[in-house]
């Protein structure tokens, strides 16, 4: 049994208008549901052109639908055909996303991605595959729900008008990049809770060496002078929270074979390169802990800010150790695989080691 979440669109009372030949405005409730009688439900709308191509009765379907008049009777009519044909487990969910320039991406898109992300962690909760399809609705709306779908590596499929085949842009072999969210993790956490002001931002944003990047996922202040995560930077947020919960729920890494002593590497233990006060003494407490393997010295940084910077794939977690002056960095190699593995390790072992010394 797949769940299906499904973008809705209007196209179904722009079909009937056109069939009848008047103006949509006219269109009934009575004439919208009775189309599909009169043609087939792949002619009727692009919800029922792509389900039937996709789906089986068996399946769960979600239907989103916009707050607007037209794109709330469209989708009632769509469920109201499905389960008539036997698709008893279909269901509407309102979205915020409405005609309203100035809500639209601010609040719009942002509830958009907050359903996705929540339709699609219930149905794995219940072990389901999940399916995204995007066929209906605003282009914006269309867009940011296949950027969900690769993010969170759920597949997403399209189906043009002309098309009698649904396009599949399958799950990519790519892990996406979100280290700059576990970097200024504390930032995300702060400016995701509530609305917070355009100088509460900004003064914060002084407070962090890569600001402009960080500035490229919020959203300019709206007229109340409130500044959000743009539509992207909480999609990539999310992302993060759901890899965290991953984290809780993996197993320790074993421990590592490698002694205490043979942990760090010679450049450190020398000294000669004038890093920052303590460095040798936190690689140290760093080499006690079990699954790690190897301590590597890198560049320095002018920056006083202590910091997580980066968790691979591959067990390996990059950071910054600094004093009142300069900043190292430092990569800690350990035994952890994968992702959510690794973030075990920096959140229950070396996050809180980093801020204790």
């Amino acid at each position: 049994m797949k769940t299906i979440i499904t973008t809705t669109g209007t196209s179904l009372i722009g079909n009937v208008a056109r069939h009848l030949k008047k103006e949509q405005k006219s269109v009934t409730d009575d004439e919208l549901r009775h189309i599909f009688e009169q043609l087939q439900p792949a002619e009727a709308s692009a919800e029922t052109n792509s389900l039937l191509k996709i789906g089986t009765p068996e399946d769960e379907v979600v239907l989103l639908y916009t707050n607007t008049e037209l794109g709330e009777r469209c989708a009632k009519q769509v469920e109201f055909y499905l389960k008539g044909q036997g698709w008893q487990n279909t269901r509407s969910r309102k979205l915020s996303l409405e005609q309203d320039e100035a809500q639209f991406e601010r609040k719009g898109l942002r509830e958009l991605v907050d359903v996705l992300v929540d339709e699609i962690e219930k149905a794995e909760r219940q072990k389901r595959e999940v399916i995204i399809n995007a066929t209906g609705g605003f282009k914006a709306e269309i867009a940011y729900t296949t950027m969900v779908g690769m993010i969170f590596q759920v597949p997403v499929k399209y189906i043009y008008q002309f098309f009698n085949q649904p396009i599949t842009f399958p799950i990519l072999p790519v892990t996406w990049n979100i280290d700059l969210l576990l970097e200024y993790e504390n930032f995300f956490e702060w400016i995701d809770e509530t609305y917070r002001s355009y100088a509460e931002v900004e003064q914060r944003l002084k407070g962090i060496p890569d600001s402009d990047r960080v500035r490229a996922l919020i959203l300019p202040p709206d007229d109340e002078g409130y500044v959000y995560l743009s539509p992207a930077g909480n999609i990539l947020w999310k992302r993060v929270q759901k890899q965290k919960e991953a984290a809780d729920l993996e197993l320790d890494p074993p421990a590592s074979e490698v002694p205490p002593q043979d942990k760090i590497s010679s450049s450190i233990q020398k000294v000669k390169h004038h890093y920052p006060d303590g460095t040798l003494q936190f690689a140290l407490k760093l080499a006690e802990l079990e699954p790690v393997e190897e301590i590597i010295g890198g560049h320095f940084e002018d920056t006083t800010l202590r910091r997580i910077k980066g968790a691979g794939e591959d067990g390996s977690i990059r950071l910054l150790w600094a004093d009142n002056e300069k900043a190292t960095n430092l990569t800690v190699r350990t035994t952890a695989r994968g992702q959510a593995q690794t973030l075990r390790v920096c959140e229950r072992l070396i996050r809180p080691l980093l801020d204790s010394m």
